[in-house]
C-alpha cells in the first residue's frame, strides 16, 4: 500500500467533490421539505443520505461510464435531465399546493430523491466522478491502483460523513427561523434550485450544441 498515493487521492476526491456538491445547499433542501417533521426525522434522513451518497458515489466511479454506455446517454443528456428534476423541486417549493404543503408528518423519505439525487449527486458530480474513473483507466498501468482505489473510497466515505453531519444541523436553524421564516426561506431556495437547474439545462444545451457544431 502506497501511503502517499492512497492520501493524494483521498484529498483530490474529497476536495473536488464538496464544492461541487454542496451540502449546505443540501441541508436548504431537507430544510425546505421538512416543515412539520420533527428532530428525528430531520436527523434519520441526514444518516440514510450519508449512506445513500456513499453508495451512489461508489455506484458511479465503477459502473457509471458503463450505465451511460449501456443506454447512450451522453454527459449533456444527464445534465437536461438533472436541470428538469432540479427544476420541478424548486417549482414546488417556491409554489407549495395549498392542500399539502410541503408534506405532513410520516411523509415518505426524501433521502434518496431528491437530497442525495439530483441534490449531492447530480449531472456536475456524477460527470466529474465517471471523468475521474476513465482517466484512471487510461493510466492505471502507472499507478499503484489498490492505494488508488483505497483513497478514491475512503474520499467517498469522508465526503459522505460531511454531507450527513451538515443536513443535520438544519433542525437547528429550522428552530431559529420558525414558522414563517421557514416559509420565506423555502420560497427562496425554491427559487434559487429552479436557476441552478436551469443552470444545468443551459450547460447541456450548450455541450449538446458544441458537439453538433464538431460534427458540421
Amino acid at each position: 500500500m502506497h501511503i502517499e498515493t492512497l492520501f493524494t487521492y483521498l484529498m483530490l476526491t474529497v476536495i473536488g467533490l464538496l464544492p461541487m456538491m454542496n451540502p449546505p445547499a443540501a441541508a436548504t433542501v431537507l430544510l425546505g421539505l421538512s416543515k412539520g417533521q420533527d428532530k428525528n426525522f430531520i436527523v434519520s434522513q441526514a444518516k440514510t443520505v450519508g449512506f445513500y451518497l456513499f453508495c451512489a458515489l461508489c455506484i458511479t466511479f465503477l459502473i457509471g461510464a458503463s450505465v451511460l454506455e449501456l443506454f447512450s446517454i451522453s454527459i449533456p443528456s444527464l445534465r437536461l435531465g438533472g436541470g428538469i428534476i432540479i427544476v420541478a423541486i424548486g417549482f414546488n417549493m417556491l409554489f407549495p399546493s395549498p392542500e399539502t404543503g410541503n408534506g405532513p408528518p410520516g411523509q415518505d423519505s426524501i433521502a434518496l430523491v431528491p437530497l442525495t439525487i439530483p441534490s449531492l449527486c447530480g449531472p456536475g458530480t456524477m460527470a466529474l466522478i465517471i471523468s475521474l474513473a476513465a482517466e484512471l483507466a487510461i493510466h492505471g498501468e502507472e499507478l499503484h491502483m489498490p492505494s488508488v482505489y483505497g483513497g478514491v473510497f475512503t474520499g467517498f466515505a469522508i465526503v459522505a460523513l460531511i454531507a450527513a453531519f451538515t443536513l443535520s444541523m438544519a433542525y437547528p436553524l429550522l428552530k431559529a427561523l420558525g414558522q414563517n421564516g421557514i416559509n420565506a426561506f423555502t420560497r427562496i431556495m425554491g427559487f434559487l434550485l429552479i436557476c441552478m437547474g436551469v443552470q444545468f439545462f443551459t450547460l447541456g444545451i450548450e455541450e449538446i450544441v458544441q458537439d453538433i457544431y464538431q460534427l458540421l
